[in-house]
């Protein structure tokens, strides 16, 4: 890390000759790890905001801006200036701020170059317990660190800390498909948000970020229009007959969208997940999530004989691939039924 230049902070040989690392304000000392260790920024930000708050609040740049090279600084400059910030759709900066805020709220006053492999392993290993969570943000050290290195003149900061890092989440898992009996719960929910929610996300097929912005504008009794925020892609959904009974039950509302939060206002998409999220854990089936309502659709259409072409038309998926997975599942139940009947119906049904 070369020479270590902090306010507080002192190097002192013992009796041993050993260095040893304090901070040390008002002839009190309060022991440091090594400047290199990966723990190091964190100690001593904490020691700061707890004995000298004004000037922890000095070097997080509070009303004067973020000192430079820091990690603060860093991210400011990668949101005002970067061309692949700029390029982001509003869903993937929400994603990618809540990343970004997790960093800053711990090591936003570290200089970006005390950052080590070993210290963005140990932040990884802090979100184990939520490997995609951990994955991206150590992606996002890594973003920052090219970020710094080749646009803010940070040549010296040496080598990407967070490329030998290794990923946990190594196998995707698509969201698990909805089984009835959650359905029936949702169905029969005394709350009109959530219901409206489920009949929105089961019956159009739509994400959670598409199925925020639909707008009653939009829905003419006989199809709701969309353009799907991931995509772009431009969707016109038939209402199924089972959606429509919904909106003659419930009503279709005042407001300006089809689905309204408590405050008068569009849902947000991610805390659309997490009223579903909750809600599904309190039916007694936690780990399902809006997205696998999206999958009970594909698998509908499938299953009811529709072709790729109308399936991707449905969804909006832009490749095969998708699509044709539901297709072949599809299949699968089929055939699975017909080898059954053959084999009942056997010499000997044994």
């Amino acid at each position: 890390m070369g020479k270590v230049e902090l306010k507080y902070y002192c190097a002192i040989p013992d009796r041993h000759g050993k260095v040893r690392h304090y901070f040390r304000i008002r002839r009190k000392y309060y022991p440091l790890p090594v400047p290199t260790a990966p723990t190091f920024m964190e100690e001593y930000n904490a020691l700061l905001a707890e004995h000298a708050p004004r000037a922890a609040i000095m070097r997080q740049g509070r009303g004067n801006g973020p000192l430079e090279k820091t990690l603060d600084w860093v991210v400011e400059k990668y949101k005002a200036e970067s061309a692949e910030w700029k390029k982001l759709k509003p869903s993937s900066k929400e994603i990618y701020n809540r990343r970004l805020d997790y960093l800053q709220s711990r090591y936003g006053a570290a200089d970006l170059a005390t950052f080590t492999e070993k210290g963005v392993r140990r932040i990884r290993n802090n979100l184990k317990d939520r490997p995609s969570v951990a994955d991206a943000t150590v992606d996002m050290i890594g973003r920052l660190w090219r970020y710094a290195k080749e646009h803010l003149e940070m040549e010296d900061i040496g080598a990407n800390p967070a490329a030998e890092v290794a990923a946990i989440h190594t196998r995707h898992e698509s969201a698990p498909a909805w089984p009835e009996e959650l359905c029936a719960r949702f169905e029969a929910s005394e709350n009109p948000r959530l219901r409206r929610a489920y009949y929105l996300l089961r019956y159009t097929g739509q994400r959670r970020s598409d199925v925020v912005m639909m707008q009653r504008k939009h829905f003419d009794g006989t199809a709701i229009e969309v353009v799907q925020e991931k995509t772009g892609t431009f969707v016109w959904i038939p209402c199924h007959r089972i959606l429509r009974a919904h909106f003659n039950a419930d009503g279709i509302g005042e407001g300006p969208y089809l689905l309204m939060s408590t405050r008068g206002d569009r849902f947000r998409a991610t805390s659309l997940t997490t009223t579903i999220c909750n809600a599904c854990t309190d039916f007694g089936f936690p780990g399902y999530s809006p997205h696998g309502l999206r999958h009970l659709a594909g698998a509908a259409l499938a299953e009811a004989g529709a072709t790729l072409e109308q399936i991707k038309s449905i969804l909006g998926h832009l490749t095969d691939k998708e699509a044709r997975k539901y297709i072949q599942q599809a299949r699968r139940k089929v055939m699975a039924a017909d080898g059954m009947r053959l084999w009942e119906v056997s010499e000997n049904g044994r």
